[in-house]
């Protein structure tokens, strides 16, 4: 006798693609809004495409300069629209740069295995 499997499976996939390009509208529409978003790069389980169907989106956003606190700054920049949940790490673009200076193995590491999803154009 044929018994159905439990109601409390479900099956998730992740379409990355269709992810990827969602995040990057939106990181567009980020820098479209805030003047001093320099760039905006994915890190992480989705940025190395990892088959993970519960991926959140590692943001890591850029800034010239910024007057808010550090633990302040992701409800502001924060994008809309995503189609997954997103963490984000808001910082400067010196505040960067001192800690890759420092060898701040989670940020170089963050960096090297990031995917840029937006870059301000200078003019």
């Amino acid at each position: 006798m044929r018994r159905s499997s439990l109601s409390s499976v479900s099956v998730r996939s992740l379409d990355r693609e269709k992810v990827l390009e969602a995040l990057r509208d939106a990181a567009r529409a980020l820098g479209a809004s805030h003047p001093e978003v320099r760039e905006v790069r994915l890190f992480g389980s989705l940025a190395r495409g990892s088959r993970n169907p519960y991926a959140d989106a590692d943001f890591l956003i850029v800034l010239d300069v910024c007057d808010l606190p550090f633990r302040e700054r992701s409800p502001k920049y924060k994008p809309v629209g995503l189609p997954v949940p997103a963490d984000l790490i808001v910082c400067t673009k010196e505040e960067l740069d001192r800690e890759v200076a420092s060898g701040n193995a989670f940020v170089c590491g963050a960096l090297a295995g990031s995917l840029p999803l937006y870059t301000r154009q200078l003019q």
